[in-house]
């Protein structure tokens, strides 16, 4: 098949695209390296650097090719305090995208492989999160949550006038060794912990709200796992699928983890105290988010490998390379 990867250079689609390979895969990667600034890395599959929302570049895109699928990961994504700060670029960039993909390249695309977010669940009062409760839950706070959901729909849309078939997939709370720290809140909770408790070891540590917020944190390995696997399954088409580890962790345990595993390697003197200082928080801050991941054991037998102390364990050593 020939495959085209928006996103390509971010950690989640470097980790899907070697296994699209291995099964002979044409693989075609486009990025603007809008996050981190230009990544220079050796590449066995083409690539061009774009901006998906120039309906130009699109366009000429599709005008040299045809796929049999696209995975679009591309999309601006922060921790809590990004989604506050940056909502206008958030919404309008991440549906752009979206659009100009399917909008211009509807004909030329066999399946479009869409990943969304758990944050389509912000406002949903039903605990484990199944697929089918975004069906009437609240309309999402947060233009993040939004946005992904307006590209689920979007993306449903374009099947059923055009008939372009599609997988959706909602991640939930990815944990990669890859991220960078960032601004406090920029940068996705696990490296916002992991920097202020590890680097600037914060005593008391600055926490959003109360602390209580419960996540579910998903080891990367296993995210790309199922992608590459599944998303190209005909049992997948035109279905939405929960992808989460389902071990629910407060902010204030996410926190203790980090503090154990930091004395544990060393990173933090034995006497350190974790304590907390309280931070004013947004009203719209999620308190919960816990997947129900029945449906993709059900269809592929897959379960999440990984567990978090295995994830925070990863990130530490592969940041502080020890």
């Amino acid at each position: 098949m020939k495959i085209l990867i928006t996103g390509s250079e971010g950690s989640l689609a470097q980790m899907v695209i070697p296994y699209l390979q291995k099964e002979g895969h044409e693989i075609i990667g486009i990025d603007n390296f809008a996050r981190y600034g230009h990544i220079e890395r050796e590449r066995n599959y083409a690539f061009m650097t774009g901006d998906l929302g120039d309906t130009a570049v699109v366009k000429s895109i599709f005008a040299k090719h045809a796929f049999d699928a696209v995975f679009h990961f591309a999309a601006l994504i922060y921790g809590v305090v990004g989604f506050h700060k940056r909502p206008a670029d958030i919404i309008a960039d991440n549906n752009l995208m979206t659009i100009n993909l399917l909008k211009y390249g509807h004909d030329k695309i066999k399946r479009f492989i869409y990943l969304s977010s758990s944050m389509v669940y912000e406002r949903s009062m039903k605990w484990p999160h199944h697929e089918d409760d975004t069906v009437d839950v609240a309309v999402m706070s947060t233009s993040y949550g939004l946005s992904k959901y307006i590209g689920e729909r979007v993306t449903q849309s374009y099947h059923e006038q055009y008939g372009v078939d599609y997988v959706i997939w909602r991640p939930f709370n990815i944990i990669t060794p890859f991220e960078a720290p960032e601004e406090e809140g920029f940068s996705h909770v696990f490296a916002d912990m992991v920097e202020k408790i590890l680097v600037q070891k914060q005593s008391p540590l600055n926490v959003f709200g109360d602390g209580e917020q419960i996540r579910c944190f998903t080891n990367i390995y296993d995210v790309a796992d199922a992608l590459a696997r599944f998303s190209l399954s005909d049992k997948s088409t035109n279905q939405i699928y929960n992808i989460g580890n389902t071990e629910p962790t407060t902010i204030k345990e996410l926190a203790a983890k980090i503090v154990k595993i930091g004395k544990e390697h060393g990173l933090l003197p034995e006497d350190y105290n974790l304590a907390f200082n309280y931070q004013p928080i947004y009203a719209d801050d999620v308190k919960k988010r816990i997947p129900d991941v029945a449906k993709i054991k059900e269809d592929f037998g897959w379960e999440a490998k990984l567990k978090i102390d295995e994830s925070l364990t990863g990130y530490i050593k592969h940041k502080f390379n020890v």
